[in-house]
C-alpha cells in the first residue's frame, strides 16, 4: 500500500509540475505487474483506480520494475521515511 500511495503522489506531483513524459521506476514488482495488467488488488482498489486514471493525462508514461539493489538511494530514503513514521506518536 505504501508504494501505491507513493506512486499516486508522484503522478500527482508530476502533473502539478507539468511533466508530460514520465518513467516511474519501482522496486515493488507485484505492483508494477499489476499496473501493466490492470488487474485489481482489492486491498488497494481505490489507489489503483486513481493510478490507472492518471496516465491518460501524460503524453507518455512507463512503469518499470527496478530491483532495490540497483536503487540504493531510493531504498535509503524509504527506510528513513518509514523510521520517522514509526517514531511519530498520535495523541489520544
Amino acid at each position: 500500500m505504501a508504494e501505491a500511495l507513493s506512486i499516486r503522489s508522484a503522478l500527482n506531483h508530476a502533473l502539478e509540475n507539468r511533466f508530460t513524459n514520465l518513467i516511474l521506476k519501482s522496486y515493488a514488482q507485484n505492483l508494477v505487474l499489476t499496473l501493466h495488467s490492470q488487474e485489481p488488488i482489492k486491498e488497494i482498489y481505490g489507489l489503483l483506480f486513481d493510478i490507472h486514471a492518471l496516465p491518460s493525462l501524460f503524453s507518455s508514461i512507463s512503469f518499470l520494475f527496478i530491483p532495490r539493489s540497483q536503487n540504493a538511494k531510493a531504498d535509503s530514503l524509504a527506510k528513513s521515511a518509514k523510521s520517522q513514521l514509526t517514531h511519530v506518536s498520535v495523541p489520544g
